[in-house]
């Protein structure tokens, strides 16, 4: 496997760094459109110009890196599901992914169910959900296609802990378009777990270089506090870890395209793997950091909400775990 950056991955790399650094709040999102960030997300097949796991990684842990709330991952999602099915969204638009369903684990279809070409029930926590243009819903075994303005469709929006606006959905015989069997889009739903491991892969980066420069600053009885042996050696573990997390995404993004059985184990421990670390990373930076860490103006604050964030969006690391040891598909 080569672990190296292409010519037009580093350019793409370059690119997307002016972008974060030069635009934020609502001038982001079409900035990024109009550099075609989300079509780099996408295969030529799917409308895009890339669409390759190096590319996701790339993109997502730039992402994180910056601290950026977009539904860049529900667009993907989605859009990529309804190109495969003949419905290509249109150019730059906002795509939501309804997954997660209230009072469940990661149990899909027990709160929302399909009859005939109606979806009745409820989802959770749809990112970009106000926003979007179409909805793309999962139940127990399918993808369906939903327009927001749909009848028997409400929503409710809310801040997610992320930092972006969310949604919950109520469907009553809500009319919608089933794209194909869940089964049907396991490669899509893979590029999502990676998308969302390579996030959490950038906020922990940012949140150990946080911490570095913190205990390279901060004195303590007149030294540094990076000059304290335990304190070197924790952050010592905490860059062993960050290449942990890094190796595991690596890894996932060159399977992709494996056969499903080989796809799915390298799924769920990169899940498994970025889940622990960024865990890991959370406490111990607020930890290193000390009574500062604990503020809410803080910057660390917002990168921890990120990573619980992370580590919670498509099945979190212990969901993973439990399939990964039981030998089960991670989309059945």
């Amino acid at each position: 496997m080569d672990f190296q950056l292409s010519d037009d991955h580093r350019m793409l790399q370059d690119s997307l760094r002016g972008i974060l650094t030069r635009h934020s709040g609502d001038a982001l999102w079409p900035a990024l459109v109009e550099a075609g960030v989300p079509a780099a997300l996408l295969t030529e097949d799917e409308g895009g110009f890339d669409g390759s796991g190096a590319a996701i990684a790339l993109i997502f842990e730039e992402m994180g890196r910056a601290g950026v709330a977009l539904p860049l991952t529900g667009t993907m999602i989605g859009a990529a599901a309804m190109a495969q099915a003949g419905r290509p969204a249109e150019d730059g638009a906002i795509v939501a992914f309804a997954d997660a369903e209230p009072g469940t684990r990661y149990d899909r279809g027990v709160a929302i169910r399909a009859e005939g070409d109606r979806l009745t029930g409820r989802k959770t926590m749809i990112a970009g959900a106000e926003d979007a243009t179409a909805i793309v819903v999962t139940t127990a075994d399918a993808l369906w296609l939903v327009q927001p303005g749909a009848e028997g469709l409400s929503m409710r929006g809310y801040p997610l802990i992320d930092g972006q606006r969310g949604a919950d959905l109520e469907l009553d015989a809500t009319p919608a378009l089933r794209l194909g069997g869940l089964a049907d889009f396991g490669v899509v739903l893979s590029r999502g777990v990676l998308a969302h491991a390579a996030l959490a892969l950038g906020t922990i980066t940012a949140a150990v270089d946080l911490t570095m420069d913190y205990l390279r600053t901060r004195k303590q009885f007149g030294q540094p506090l990076m000059s304290f042996q335990a304190l070197a050696h924790r952050a010592a573990d905490l860059a062993v870890e960050v290449e942990q997390a890094r190796s595991a995404v690596v890894n996932l993004a060159g399977h992709l395209t494996d056969d499903t059985p080989l796809r799915d184990r390298h799924l769920q421990a990169c899940k498994v793997t970025v889940g622990r670390v960024a865990r890991l990373v959370a406490e111990e930076a607020i930890q290193l950091h000390g009574g500062i860490g604990m503020t809410e103006e803080y910057a660390l604050a917002a990168m921890v909400r990120r990573l619980l964030a992370a580590d919670a969006a498509m099945g979190d690391a212990d969901w993973h775990l439990e399939r990964f040891a039981l030998g089960e598909p991670a989309w059945a």
